[in-house]
This record gives C-alpha cells, structure tokens and sequence, in this order.
C-alpha cells in the first residue's frame, strides 16, 4: 500500500477531482471563493490555480486536451460549459444536465443524464462536438440519481436512477 498524502490544505470545500488526460494536472471544485470554482494543481502537489470565474464544480478534459468540460451545481436542470485547458472564455455547450456528476465526456462528444421539468423526466442525451447538435438516446422515465460512467471502448454507458422510493407508517403496540 502506498503513503496518502494531502494535496490541499483550505479549511474550505474541495471535491470531485478528476485528473487531466496526460495525468500531469488534478482539477477540482472548490468553495474557496464563495462559491464553486474549478480549480488545478499540478498531481505532484502545488498551489492550486483557480480556472473559472463564472462557477463550475465537475471537470474532464476533452480527449483531445483542447477543452475543459465542466457542471455549475447550482440548480437542476443545470448546464456544461467548458473553457480552453490554457484559459480563455467560459462558454455554455448545452443545458438540461440534471446533476454535476451525470456527464461524461467521450471521443465524438458528450453523453449526459438530462432532465426536463419533472425530476422523473429524464433521458439519456448525446451533444455531437462537430455539428454542435444534441440527441436522445433513450427516455429514462425515471428520477435521476448520481453520477455516470462511461466504459473504455465507449460502448457501454452506467448511470444512476432512482427506481423504487417509499416509505411506510409502523405501529408499535403495547410498547409499556
């Protein structure tokens, strides 16, 4: 087993890291200004630097380096953005995410959980980087849950659904 070792050291929130593509850089969220940001570090250790201005929480770099991908986990539906990896415009790429983790960023383009209206509205879309267009997959038609994974030949996708929720009322006679 290996030594952990404490990258950061803020009093503040820091979470959902992710590495860069060539394992070199860590990026985070991180609460340390007031509200979510992105956030890098070299994976080495560091001081971290803060890349949006504009809030984020989930980062992934494109495949091919160019582009960070990123939520704002401010509401639901939310949206991704992304930013160039050697800094520049925050830019809006499509909206409809339904939470922060349930994207993940693939070859051709992204794969997301969205959500319209109802929490129970859902689908499973793809956002095409060279036409810019988004398309359903499959209409979920049931509560998001967290997080989204996508597997190495990007044939297969996992994701969170809620698909059984209740509760019950129980009565304890005689309890003296």
């Amino acid at each position: 087993i290996g030594e952990v070792r404490r990258l950061t050291n803020h009093p503040d929130e820091e979470l959902e890291a992710n590495w860069s593509r060539d394992g070199r850089t860590i990026y985070f969220g991180s609460n340390r200004t007031g509200r979510f940001e992105i956030w890098r570090m070299p994976a080495t250790g560091g001081e971290p630097v803060q890349v949006t201005k504009q809030g984020g929480q989930t980062a992934t770099e494109s495949p091919d380096g160019r582009y960070l991908y990123y939520a704002k986990y401010e509401t639901s539906p939310s949206a991704i953005w992304r930013v160039p990896v050697s800094g520049g415009e925050e830019q809006p790429v499509v909206d409809g995410l339904s939470y922060a983790l349930n994207f993940v960023v693939a070859n051709r383009g992204i794969y997301f959980l969205a959500v319209a209206g109802a929490r129970n509205q859902t689908s499973l879309d793809f956002f095409e980087y060279a036409t810019g267009k988004r398309s359903t997959i499959v209409r979920v038609g049931k509560p998001f849950w967290w997080g989204m994974a996508l597997s190495p030949d990007e044939k297969s996708l996992l994701y969170s659904v809620v698909d059984n929720a209740g509760s019950n009322l129980m009565l304890v006679d005689s309890f003296r």
